[in-house]
């Protein structure tokens, strides 16, 4: 380890010790995801039962992480934002930190009436490209708040990424797919899965991040 790990940082390799079985978790995901009402009854499941590896799940969307990650809940940017999770992985190209949205569970990914996002689509989008331009003119300040001066030189300046999860697969379809692609180009450090994405990705924490 090349710096000192704040104590707020949740070390997930000790997710390896704690002897999870990942298919039952996946299948329990699955269970709270199709039981959801509100926006953040998927934030409390986690919260509540401590299994930060769901949202840390992500990290198997991205080449880091395998050699080391942490997960920060709740990380401030600024007095301005607030990220939902911020996840932070090591490889042998050096840290890189992903900042994560979750929006609502249960709900569609494009209006029935025409070919534009619903609102807790819109509106992810809206708080991740807040919290991009307020990285982009802060990006020393954030790191130096957080505990992570020690390795900034070691973040590559590509290496903050955005990740927006929202609705499920199965209330996409084919024009919701070309929606979330061309979101996805537009920006390209924006990455936009749904909480089925999550489930699958629990089921291969097997061999971990």
């Amino acid at each position: 380890m090349d710096f000192i790990v704040p104590d707020n940082f949740i070390d997930l390799g000790n997710i390896k010790k704690a002897n999870y079985n990942f298919e039952e978790e996946a299948d329990a995901l699955q269970k709270a995801l199709d039981a959801a009402k509100k926006e953040n009854d998927i934030q409390q499941y986690i919260k509540h039962t401590g299994k930060w590896f769901i949202p840390a799940s992500i990290l198997k969307d991205y080449d880091f992480g395998h050699h080391s990650a942490y997960l920060v809940p709740e990380q401030p940017l600024g007095a301005e934002f607030q990220v939902d999770y911020m996840l932070l992985g090591h490889n042998s190209i050096g840290h890189q930190i992903v900042l994560m949205e979750f929006e609502d569970v249960n709900v569609d990914y494009m209006l029935k009436s025409s070919n534009s996002e619903t609102e807790a689509v819109r509106k992810g989008q809206t708080q991740i490209r807040d919290w991009k331009r307020w990285m982009d003119n802060n990006r020393t300040y954030f790191l130096n708040n957080c505990g992570l001066s020690n390795i900034a030189n070691n973040i590559p300046s590509w290496g903050i990424h955005y990740c927006l999860v929202v609705s499920r697969r199965d209330k996409m379809n084919a024009i919701s797919n070309q929606l979330r692609g061309q979101m996805q180009h537009e920006t390209p450090e924006l990455h936009i899965v749904t909480y089925d994405r999550l489930v699958e990705n629990v089921r291969k924490l097997t061999s971990g991040f």
